[in-house]
């Protein structure tokens, strides 16, 4: 994609992990770092100035983002989708339900 062109790389990981429908299996944080480097290097060793971005697998909090930055300092940032959509909405939703449920009714008789 590089040689092609591309201006922005995004290196996918997979599907994103977390929430309750999320990949129940990926790579460790560790293992998806070294994979996003090797991408990175790739890309920039064919242009320099591309844009490379992180992205799903077990990238999916923004301590996961942090960790993956600190390892990866030729990454120029995060891709966000299901991370910054989908697990957030759950989390809130599930809190809100959770409140609903805790409720009682109480009547005077």
């Amino acid at each position: 994609m590089a040689r092609a062109g591309a201006d922005v790389i995004v290196a996918h990981i997979g599907l994103t992990t977390g929430g309750r429908i999320g990949a129940r299996t990926a790579m460790s944080l560790g293992s998806a770092s070294e994979l996003v480097n090797k991408i990175a290097a790739a890309a920039k060793e064919e242009r320099g100035d591309i844009f490379v971005l992180c992205h799903g697998g077990p990238i999916s909090s923004p301590r996961d983002v942090e960790v993956i930055l600190e390892k990866c300092q030729v990454v120029d940032g995060f891709f966000g989708a299901t991370s910054m959509e989908r697990l957030p909405t759950e989390i809130a939703i599930t809190q809100q339900v959770r409140e609903f449920v805790a409720l009682s009714l109480k009547r005077n008789r």
